[in-house]
């Protein structure tokens, strides 16, 4: 489980690095987004994870709630409520070049793996603290 809760918080630093990526129109002409999603996502797994090698840092359940509140303030400071329902969307719609995909499903799938992604280090954490 220790892995998943890399790359949970991986993914959604990721994000957040694409969302602000999005936000610069010169950037955004020039680039895939959605690439630098994945790429982001790549090398901040492998930096996360040889890190937690050498460093005793727990990303439990409390840490990654802290995680996410931050990262949706700072996405919705940036972009606004109803914009961020479409921009974490539309990156990885252009990562995954399916651009036929409506967002709805794309958010829809996003949400079910963050949700599903909270509730098994919740039940990680609730494991190793009955242990």
């Amino acid at each position: 489980m220790k892995y998943l809760k890399i790359m949970y918080n991986a993914f959604l630093w990721a994000l957040v690095f694409a969302i602000t990526c999005f936000k610069s129109e010169w950037l955004e002409m020039r680039v895939n987004i959605g690439y630098i999603l994945f790429i982001a996502f790549g090398v901040l797994t492998v930096i996360l994870t040889a890190y937690l090698r050498k460093k005793d840092l727990q990303l439990n359940f409390k840490f990654t709630i802290i995680n996410i509140a931050i990262c949706f303030i700072y996405g919705n400071f940036i972009y606004g409520f109803k914009r961020l329902q479409v921009v974490p969307a539309s990156i990885i719609r252009e990562g995954i070049n399916m651009t036929r995909v409506p967002f709805s499903k794309i958010n829809m799938i996003l949400s079910i793996i963050l949700i599903l992604g909270l509730l098994l280090i919740l039940l990680s954490d609730r494991k190793e603290y009955n242990n």
